[in-house]
């Protein structure tokens, strides 16, 4: 299998609390990679919607695959592994947030592992033009004070 790694990177000119509070929620994480639908599923063990064990499922015309949370560090950092479903194996996103001068540094990465090195290559394309245009969408949500 080929490991694919892709590294997505924005800066907000906002305080780092309000874009991880934006980014820990699955619905606004879910309009980041349209055409992809996403939807919140499962609450975490202790009841959090959005707390470590909280489970999302993506759909992308017929593929399907759970997301489940792993680790939250408030403010800080976000991950999840893909635990059900997809055409992927060992698929982990790791958004970590850093206080930068004026504002936050996004930091997000994205690792699975692919059968075929040229479909892993494609799939890296397209998560990363849907990125460019997620996030474009995300500031636009932040700067306007939605949540």
């Amino acid at each position: 299998m080929t490991q694919q790694l892709i590294q997505l990177q924005h800066f907000f000119a906002l305080p780092r609390e309000r874009v991880f509070a934006y980014f820990v929620q699955h619905d606004n994480f879910g309009r980041l990679w349209w055409p992809a639908q996403c939807r919140w599923i499962k609450a975490a063990p202790n009841g959090d919607a959005n707390g470590v064990g909280s489970v999302r499922e993506i759909r992308v015309g017929l593929v399907r695959f759970e997301e489940t949370t792993t680790e939250i560090t408030p403010d800080s950092t976000i991950e999840y592994r893909v635990t059900r479903g997809g055409p992927f194996k060992n698929h982990v996103g790791r958004m970590r947030f850093s206080e930068v001068p004026g504002g936050t540094q996004l930091d997000y990465d994205i690792a699975f592992d692919c059968r075929w090195p040229l479909f892993g290559n494609f799939v890296s394309g397209v998560m990363h033009a849907a990125w460019l245009r997620g996030v474009n969408r995300a500031v636009d949500r932040l700067m306007s004070g939605d949540r």
